[in-house]
């Protein structure tokens, strides 16, 4: 429910459940203001970076997919208080990469998806496929797992993307079956405007886990 005075929103949800995974989500789940989901179904928080480090530690965050996810990891490397990068030796675009904050005992991997990939360098011997890395994490409650896979894919038949898929649902699944505290989060493809393949996103969603 929104209430309006006086030209001010104030937002009376009415639900105080902390966000978890399970929950049933309603369509629409919530809305944006201001940059800041609020959402229908649990109490959604907004972290300051000393919050954000607390809620990492003792983690390990996997990132697995494209420039999204990587910028998640450069986002986190910027405002997490004293994480930095190691220096693994491969390129800043192309990864993998990884960085550690002692303190708190925070571990962050990035890491590309397979082919069809576009990035303007990187190592062949460095390209896995996400259903592969997820099959190599042992997972648990210090495990997250987040990843993303649409975006170089627009431009592929629908059945190579279904393939793959199926490939991570099994993965996933079979993750969550030998570790079922891990979390793990799946990031949908976002709308981009192009010639070819346009209007494939909302179709590559549909098909996802």
């Amino acid at each position: 429910m929104i209430t309006v005075f006086s030209g001010k929103c104030f937002f009376a949800l009415g639900t105080t459940e902390r966000c978890r995974s399970g929950l049933t989500t309603p369509v629409p789940a919530g809305f944006y203001f201001k940059d800041v989901w609020k959402s229908f179904v649990c109490n959604t928080q907004q972290l300051n970076f000393s919050q954000m480090g607390n809620c990492l530690k003792n983690k390990i965050v996997y990132l697995l997919g494209d420039s999204t996810t990587r910028q998640w990891f450069e986002y986190l490397e910027k405002n997490v208080p004293g994480l930095k990068r190691m220096d693994l030796h491969t390129p800043r675009t192309g990864g993998p990469l990884m960085a550690v904050e002692m303190k708190n005992n925070i571990i962050i991997h990035w890491r590309p998806h397979g082919v069809p990939l576009r990035f303007s360098k990187l190592l062949i011997t460095n390209l896995h496929y996400i259903n592969d890395d997820i099959d190599e994490i042992a997972g648990d409650s210090h495990a997250v797992v987040v990843f993303t896979f649409a975006a170089h894919r627009v431009f592929h038949p629908l059945t190579f993307y279904v393939h793959e898929v199926a490939k991570i649902r099994q993965s996933v699944v079979a993750l969550l079956s030998r570790a079922p505290q891990t979390t793990v989060i799946i990031k949908e493809s976002r709308e981009i405007t192009v010639h070819v393949g346009q209007g494939r996103k909302p179709q590559l969603n549909v098909l996802d886990l």
